[in-house]
This record gives structure tokens, sequence and C-alpha cells, in this order.
């Protein structure tokens, strides 16, 4: 009976310890100079720097280093001499995982395995890895306030927040870092304290590029690349004298068919952030304005209402505006200190002069808003009527007959228009309707 509780005993000690797995690790070091031995530092090593050195066994450079593991998951990279050097791996990258701003390889042990050969800093074997180049980003941040800590984000590091810091070594306010990217094409921009605050970029200006309503800006790394110092938010140096340029935007809302508070200006320039740019009237003459400073570049643009509450239905193919992914929004080209026209809600134009104001008009209109057809009355027979568009275009023109003219409006799309009684080309009268 002894006998049969010792062997119980021994098999069940035995069932306790974890199965072991032989990992045959692999990299290619041909294309690496300035090492003597390569060596594996993982998390199932505790990081030893040389406790586990690697070998060449068939001076090929391929260096390989087998280690029984016990099953489960790790991380890990490739490095040489103690540390003395380690791999640069990319964040995003198939073979990888960032854990608290580091990033290793990542290894699943099931059974035993040997791994395929791969370049060192790549997840792949080095005939399929492009060149790797190093590339020094610079930016200028005197004239900038409230941060600690300006960084790169990204598509080269996954737009990670604060894993790739810059310094400013000689205290100059001139931020610096080297990154080592594949060769390829990037998007970045840059930010600070984690994405506490980042850049607005000028879409269309000559460092950046626009996908959706995403500015930001681009480098195609072909070789090892120190950029040119940039100002915060600039593709130029700071001091340039090339902008800001103060342009003021107005609008016309005596005229607006909407119920509204207060009037705001969106844009590329802004992010298109609601009411963080909002219009005035000081005058009190339904005129609002903001003065916003630009640098030079093309803008779209659109005026809303109480934080995007209500916004500009425009025109496609106005002399104003431009129509990209199925929006319609004004543009600007900034080139100096300007104050634009006057502009009414939802037009290029300015406001026809006599619109809304219903003391001096002696005719009426419904339904108003209107669906197929207009009823005009307290006309007089021989007046002449005129339809408008938003860009104060005739797109219809009838004689009354009567005191009463009703107008098919199937014809017309949705939107503003201007119904005006004429005498020798002037509106005398003109009120508005909307057409649902």
């Amino acid at each position: 009976m002894k006998y049969f509780y010792l062997l119980a005993a021994f098999l069940m000690s035995s069932a306790m310890v974890a199965q072991t797995y032989n990992v045959t690790f692999q990299v290619d070091m041909n294309q690496q100079t300035g090492f003597t031995t390569p060596e594996v530092n993982g998390s199932f090593n505790n990081w030893c720097g040389s406790c586990a050195p690697m070998s060449d066994p068939e001076n090929d450079g391929i260096w390989t280093l087998t280690i029984p593991l016990q099953a489960g998951s790790y991380e890990y990279k490739f490095s040489a001499d103690a540390w003395g050097s380690q791999e640069t791996l990319l964040q995003g990258t198939p073979c990888t995982v960032t854990n608290f701003g580091f990033t290793n390889r990542t290894l699943s042990v099931t059974a035993d395995a040997t791994l395929p050969v791969v370049c060192w800093g790549s997840c792949t074997d080095c005939a399929s890895t492009p060149s790797v180049y190093d590339v020094t980003f610079q930016l200028d941040m005197n004239g900038q306030t409230g941060f600690t800590t300006p960084e790169v984000n990204g598509t080269f590091n996954g737009w990670c927040g604060n894993c790739t810091a810059m310094t400013d070594a000689d205290g100059d306010n001139v931020w610096q870092i080297t990154v080592s990217v594949p060769e390829g094409p990037y998007e970045f921009k840059f930010s600070a304290d984690n994405w506490t605050t980042q850049e607005n970029l000028v879409a269309g200006s000559s460092c950046t590029v626009t996908a959706g309503q995403f500015t930001n800006r681009f480098i195609d790394a072909t070789q090892d690349t120190i950029l040119p110092v940039v100002c915060w938010g600039s593709c130029s140096p700071c001091g340039q004298g090339n902008g800001p340029y103060n342009v003021t935007f107005n609008v016309d809302m005596s005229q607006a068919p909407v119920s509204f508070t207060t009037p705001e200006l969106n844009g590329t320039f802004n992010n298109w952030c609601g009411s963080c740019a909002a219009m005035s009237d000081p005058e009190n003459d339904g005129i609002w304005s903001i003065t916003v400073p630009l640098d030079p570049g093309v803008y779209t643009y659109k005026f809303s209402y109480d934080n995007w509450t209500g916004q500009e239905e425009l025109p496609v193919g106005g002399n104003c505006t431009f129509t990209e992914n199925g929006f319609t929004n004004r543009t600007i080209t900034v080139t100096e200190n300007t104050t634009l026209a006057n502009v009414c809600w939802q037009s290029c134009e300015a406001c026809i002069t006599g619109v809304g104001n219903a003391a001096k008009n002696s005719f009426g209109i419904y339904p108003n808003p209107a669906q197929n057809e207009l009823n005009i009355t307290g006309i007089n027979a021989g007046q002449k009527i005129v339809v408008r568009n938003m860009l104060g275009q005739s797109i219809g023109m009838y004689n009354a007959t009567g005191n009463v003219l009703q107008i098919g409006l199937s014809a017309l799309e949705s939107g503003l228009y201007f119904i005006s009684i004429e005498k020798e080309g002037e509106a005398t009268q003109t009120q508005t309707f909307v057409v649902e």
C-alpha cells in the first residue's frame, strides 16, 4: 500500500511540472556592423543582457539560439554585447506588441518551434525588408506656451502619443528627435504632452496632405534625412514674415430663414470645432463678423450657428465654393491681410436689397416652406414676378394677370430662393421662400 501512495505522489508531482518546448531563435545580422555577439532578451530571462548569447556555426551571418521555454506568451527582442545595441522595432508591425512605451517582438509557445530567420529590427527576412533610414525632426516652439514636451506622431509609430518625445538639448526651444523608419511615405504631425495639444495645419500648404477631415505633414523616406526647422503649425521657419495674416469674415444674417443666437465660423483652420470661433454683430445691423489670424494657404470653411445646431447649405459649383467627398464648403486662399466682402447666409453674393423687410412688402406668399406650388397674393395685373436662386440668378419669370399668381416648384431643388416684384430690371419688393 505504501508503494501505491509513493507512486501516486510521484505521478502527481510529475503532472505539476509544466511542459517545456525547445524554441530556436534566428536573426540575420548581415546588414549590421559594430557588434561582437547578438543575444536574445525577453520576459522569459528577465531581459538579462548577455545571459543568452547566440552563435553563427555556419558563419553565414545567421545567428541562432535554442532556448527551452514553458508554454505561454512572451515578449523579446534581439540585442548585442550585453545591451551595447538593440533593435528598434516599428510599432504596429505584425510581429510586435507595445506596452508601457516599449515595442518588442511577441511569441506564443505551444510546441517545439524553429522561428523563421528575421532581419535585425524587422518582422521579415532581409531580402524583403526595406532599407531603414534615420529621419531627424526639428520643431521651433518659440512663441508657444502651455506645454511641457513636444512629440512626433505619425503613421510610423501608430500615432502613439508620447512614445516619440522630443528633446531640447541646448535650451533654445528648438526640439529634436531622430527616428529610424523603413523606406516609404509617412504622414505625421507635432503634438505635445501625449496629445494634450496638437498642431492645426493648413490644408493645401506645401508640407501637408489632407485625407478626409485630417490634414497632416508628410515625408517620403528615401535616405537619411535631417528635416529643416519648422514653426509649430507652419511649413516654414518661425519669424520669416510669412504670416499669419488677419482675415475678417462677414456674413449677413438679416435674411437667414433660421432661428439662431450666435453664428460661428468653422473650417479646416480650426478643425471644424463648432462654437470656438463665435462671430459678433457690433453694429447690430445683421452683419456678423470675426477676424482670424491664418497662415498662407488654401482653406475650406462655412458658417454655422449655435455649435452646429444649424449650418449653411451651399450651392454646388458656386464661385465661392468647393465640393469634395460630398461636402460643399466655401474656399479661400490666404496671401495677405484680407477683409472679405459681406455675403448672404448660404450664398456667394451679398443679400438682395429689400429682402426680409416685411413692412415694405405689400404682396404675400404661401405656403412657406413650400413643396410643389407657391401662391403669390396682393399683386396687380401686368407686374413682373421673378424667382432667383441663392446666386442671384433668374430661374423663373412670370407676368401677373390678376391679383393672385400660382407658380410650380417641382423643377426646383430643396433650398432657399428669392421672389421679387421687378420694374425695369430692379427689385421693388422681395421676399424669401424655402422649397422642401
